[in-house]
């Protein structure tokens, strides 16, 4: 007995000990992995750092990384800390950097006392380094770009009171054929430089509470915006290779003129709606890519006599089905959740069951 009362402690402490540093180890896995995922999505996206910045990719770069770190067992900062470019270089091919803390609570007091800030917390550290993969190399010109036109070379001049022979055709020829008796030959004429290939894309993102889905390419129901009026919506354009002019049409009659990184646009009506974006005569259209529906009320504490008027205030036509019961009682059960937005059916054909 006297000598399990001595072992027994210190195969405890043991075990603490154990699981403590097996939280801290799996925590700065996790760490590391959320850190890895900033970096990344920076790198992908490093013109929502430049110059002014984009509120809205930044958000979404803080919103991946939070989802991440949802299991992890520390404290992180309130906020996320912003990437760090190295040289200060958005370009391809730059570095950019994400560095992320968290401190751990630890269980043991042994180790507690020993390591960390004394009071049984001990900090974490993790960082990422990812190259930059979209833009352009500083200074250098993509897909044609700006570059000059090559200079013609220019034809040899005939010897004087020589008789030029006519030489035969080629299959294909960059230059004017000579004429016999011309006195020079015209230089030939340069073929047009290469214009840089456009590519039409966009996006958008909603900025109303209420609003859902959109997003970059590999979001969540990136395909279908949905929300109430006004459902507010920043779009993105992502074209590559020089635009002119650009034409927005939002689908309820708005319109834009602007080529600018991102345009804002706000839904009044409900309805759905086809954006399309125009660049030089090149057009991409997402059909039916926003819905403007309506949201489900809150019943609880509502009169039962009072539900139909609180359910078409709403902006649904459905019907609204009672629970049977006396007297004019205080509804406190309904089958869809209060704060759905657009359910099943729609504005037209979504039903709801009340009751006490």
């Amino acid at each position: 007995m006297v000598e399990f009362a001595v072992v027994v402690p210190l195969l405890l402490t043991v075990l603490l000990m154990a699981v403590d540093f097996g939280r801290v180890y799996l925590g700065w896995v996790n760490l590391t992995n959320v850190a890895r995922i900033g970096a990344n999505f920076a790198a992908t996206n490093p013109d929502a750092w430049q110059g002014g910045g984009d509120s809205a990719v930044q958000l979404h770069y803080r919103q991946l990384m939070a989802r991440d770190a949802q299991g992890i067992d520390c404290t992180l900062p309130g906020t996320l800390p912003q990437p760090s470019f190295v040289d200060s270089s958005y370009a391809v091919g730059a570095r950019v950097q994400v560095n992320l803390t968290c401190s751990f609570a630890l269980l043991t007091p042994l180790i507690s006392s020993i390591i960390g800030d004394g009071a049984g917390n001990l900090t974490v550290g993790a960082n990422a380094v990812f190259t930059i993969r979209f833009g352009s190399p500083d200074a250098a010109i993509v897909i044609g770009g700006n570059a000059p036109s090559p200079a013609p070379t220019s034809a040899p001049t005939p010897s004087a009171g020589a008789t030029p022979t006519a030489s035969p055709a080629p299959t294909a020829t960059s230059g004017p054929t000579a004429t016999p008796g011309a006195s020079a030959s015209a230089s030939p004429v340069p073929s047009a430089s290469t214009s840089p290939s456009v590519v039409v894309s966009f996006y958008g993102s909603p900025t109303s509470t209420d609003g859902s889905g959109g997003g970059p390419p590999g979001s969540t129901d990136e395909n279908l915006i949905v929300g109430i009026p006004a459902l507010s919506i920043t779009f993105h354009n992502t074209t590559t290779g020089t635009q002119g002019n650009c034409t927005w049409m939002f689908g309820d009659g708005g319109t834009s003129n602007a080529c600018s990184g991102t345009v804002n646009h706000s839904y009044t009506t409900r309805g759905t709606y086809s954006v399309s974006l125009v660049v030089d005569g090149l057009t991409v259209t997402r059909s039916n890519y926003v819905l403007v529906g309506c949201k489900v009320p809150s019943f609880s504490g509502v009169r039962r006599n009072s539900a139909d008027s609180l359910w078409s205030a709403a902006g649904f036509s459905g019907t609204t089905t009672k629970l049977s019961g006396s007297g004019n009682y205080k509804i406190g059960y309904q089958s869809l959740v209060g704060g759905l937005v657009n359910p099943l059916g729609g504005c037209s054909g979504a039903t709801i069951t009340v009751g006490p």
